[in-house]
This record gives C-alpha cells, sequence and structure tokens, in this order.
C-alpha cells in the first residue's frame, strides 16, 4: 500500500510537470526524452549579462568594497541587477570575491524562446554565482607590471529562465600594465594601458559536447587626472562552436575618487554575440 502511494505520487508530479510546461514542449518540439538542457544554447549570445562573465585582472593599490547595480538599455530585454564586491591585497598576491547578488528580469517572448527558456512570463527574480579571482605578480619595473590570474566561477545560478548557467567555469590569463605620465598644463595626468590574453573555460549540460573552450583577450586604457579617472576597455572571448560565443564587449567609465571613495558611472555595449546595452553606478570603500 505505501509502496503504492510513493508510485501514484511521483506519477502526478510527472504528470503535473509535462501540463506546466506543455507550451514549451510544444513550442520547441520536445521529444519527450532529451532532456531539456540539450535544447539551450550554452554562449554569451543566449543566456544573461552576467550568465558567462569574461574575467579581466584588477590593477588597484589597496583594498576595497564595491557595491555596484546595472540597468539595461534595451525595452525587450529589461532587467535591474545588483552586484557586491571585496578586494584586498597582500603583498604580490590580490584576491577578489564578487557575488551577482540579485537580478530582476523581463524580456519579450521573442526573446524569451529565442534563448529556449522554460520561464513562460519571460519576467522573474534570481541570485547569481560567485566569482572568485586570484592574481600574483610575476615581474615589475619602474613602467610595466606582469601578473597571472586564476579565475572561477561558481554554479549558484538556476539555468531555466536562461540567466545563468547552473554550471562552473575557471580561467587563467596574463595581464599586463604599462604605467605613463605626462603634464597637461598644471596637472598631471597617470596613464595605464593593459591586456589580458589566456583561456577560460565553461560548462555546458550538453553529453557530446560538455565544456566550452576559446581565447580570452582583454584590452583597457585608463587615464587619471585631479581625482578623476577615464577608462575604455574591450573584452573579449573567442569560443568553440561558433554559435553566439564570440563576444566582444566595450566597457566606457567615468569615475570620482575623493578620501577613501570612489564613485563610478559606466555604460556597457555589446558589439558582437552579446545582445546588451546598460548603464550602472557604483561605489567603492577604500579600506
Amino acid at each position: 500500500m505505501k509502496r503504492g502511494l510513493i508510485v501514484l505520487g511521483l506519477l502526478f508530479l510527472s504528470l503535473k510537470g509535462h501540463a506546466q510546461f506543455a507550451w514549451w514542449n510544444n513550442l520547441h518540439g520536445w521529444d519527450g526524452t532529451t532532456p531539456w538542457t540539450e535544447y539551450m544554447n550554452y554562449a554569451h549570445a543566449y543566456l544573461g549579462p552576467n550568465a558567462l562573465p569574461i574575467p579581466t585582472f584588477i590593477d588597484e593599490d589597496k583594498s576595497y568594497f564595491q557595491s555596484n547595480t546595472q540597468y539595461s538599455l534595451r525595452g525587450d530585454d529589461q532587467f535591474h541587477n545588483w552586484h557586491n564586491e571585496l578586494f584586498w591585497r597582500r603583498g604580490h598576491t590580490r584576491f577578489q570575491i564578487k557575488h551577482q547578488s540579485l537580478e530582476y528580469f523581463k524580456t519579450s517572448n521573442e526573446v524569451r524562446d529565442l534563448r529556449i527558456s522554460r520561464g513562460e512570463t519571460g519576467k522573474g527574480i534570481q541570485v547569481g554565482d560567485f566569482l572568485f579571482n586570484v592574481s600574483t605578480r610575476l615581474f615589475a619595473n619602474s613602467t610595466m607590471e606582469i601578473h597571472l590570474t586564476a579565475h572561477t566561477k561558481t554554479a549558484a545560478g538556476p539555468l531555466s529562465d536562461a540567466r545563468f548557467t547552473d554550471a562552473p567555469g575557471y580561467a587563467y590569463f596574463f595581464s599586463g600594465i604599462h604605467h605613463l605620465q605626462s603634464n597637461w598644463g598644471n596637472s598631471e595626468q597617470k596613464h595605464s594601458f593593459q591586456w589580458d590574453a589566456g583561456f577560460q573555460v565553461y560548462q555546458t549540460m550538453w553529453i557530446a559536447y560538455p565544456q566550452n573552450d576559446g581565447f580570452l583577450g582583454n584590452i583597457k586604457w585608463s587615464t587619471e587626472v585631479k581625482g578623476w579617472q577615464y577608462s575604455a576597455a574591450i573584452r573579449s572571448f573567442t569560443g568553440y562552436f561558433l554559435d553566439g560565443d564570440w563576444p566582444r564587449i566595450l566597457d566606457v567609465k567615468i569615475s570620482k575618487i575623493w578620501n577613501k571613495h570612489q564613485i563610478q558611472l559606466y555604460t556597457t555595449l555589446g558589439l558582437n554575440d552579446y545582445p546588451f546595452v546598460f548603464s550602472g553606478i557604483g561605489w567603492k570603500r577604500y579600506f
């Protein structure tokens, strides 16, 4: 009797699940046996803006805590999220922990269906991944530094709404920082040119291709004058499948430093395989 009740309960849950996702099954031609994750596309062009972050080296002399928010400028893929970050230095080593804390999203039906999302309404609230970076300085002189960074991503973010991957990832890359100084009028300007080069890997849930890996390459120019900082950067990843996994991302930022605080305003624009445009504001507190 008890065993029969258990079987009936499992059957009821199975039928309920089929009914709940009947719209998705019909829309995407589910064959009734293949796991639904096999239908998803694990690429920057088909997931949320923070699902597959391209890491970059952080060039800071002081430890800090930072909190920032991002707001979408697209009508068919709206989101408003909040991130927290902790960065600290110990000698030649730098540590960074970042949590993609909370995201509210709302997409059009067209975007929902393009991403094979299982969320029928196309909107909701999700909590994202933890990101960890450990960087070690390998070389330094008066104008140049070389660093090696190990990056890893947790599998915290759920997959069903096509915002996060629910899968881990990692990267290893070298960074070079070239420091320059100039004078304009009575103001001294500090400039830096940074490049990151290495490889990045993230797990998929495809049986035939369990991971995607490729070249990671970033460049960044920064200028500081009278407590103001200006920067422009391009982040890039060259994946294996050539199906939405070749993102080229432009970041532009302006910030103001006073005492132990910094306020940032920034805009991010997808140039290729990254269909997002958003602006953000951040606050940083140095220790």
